[in-house]
């Protein structure tokens, strides 16, 4: 997209959002929005889901928690998860996954880019449940993957889960 599109795009979107209103673009069913912008309501809630987790064990000071928490919200560790729980997803949640993996994006220099693939497609997901309102099924993804975060720790740091 060029300068001058982002930018109008951009003043429409203000716009809208001000007035509380959307942008005059066709209404999709989730599991057809764009990966990328999956990924990024994902990121957020995932991101937030297990700091609540770490605000909860009690721990007492911000910069272990931020360490904590920028570890396990990392690509690594989501790919590490995605991994664990691909088998069990249905037909569409696979389906959001695979296009998310597919979708172009820079993997950053602290993962490969099979992490990085794996964990966008980890964040579409959750994106998309959110997005579709399935919060039993979400509930229940989230409890999967702060078990198998519980073990990428215990793995990686010699912890017995």
């Amino acid at each position: 997209m060029k300068f001058k599109q982002l930018q109008a795009l951009k003043g429409r979107a203000y716009a809208a959002f001000a007035k509380g209103e959307r942008l005059e673009v066709p209404e999709q069913d989730a599991s057809r929005l764009d990966p990328i912008s999956l990924a990024f309501v994902g990121d957020a809630y995932y991101a937030l889901y297990l700091r609540r987790r770490l605000v909860q064990t009690g721990i007492p000071n911000v910069q272990v928690l931020h360490l904590l928490a920028s570890e396990f919200v990392s690509a690594k560790a989501q790919a590490y998860v995605y991994r664990h729980i691909k088998e069990t997803l249905d037909e569409t949640e696979s389906s959001v996954c695979q296009r998310a993996r597919n979708a172009y994006s820079q993997a950053p220099k602290s993962a490969s880019v099979a992490e990085y693939h794996d964990s966008t497609a980890l964040e579409a997901l959750v994106g998309y449940l959110i997005m579709a309102e399935k919060a039993g099924r979400l509930d229940g993804l989230m409890d999967e993957i702060y078990r198998f975060t519980k073990e990428y720790c215990a793995i990686k740091h010699g912890e017995k889960v």
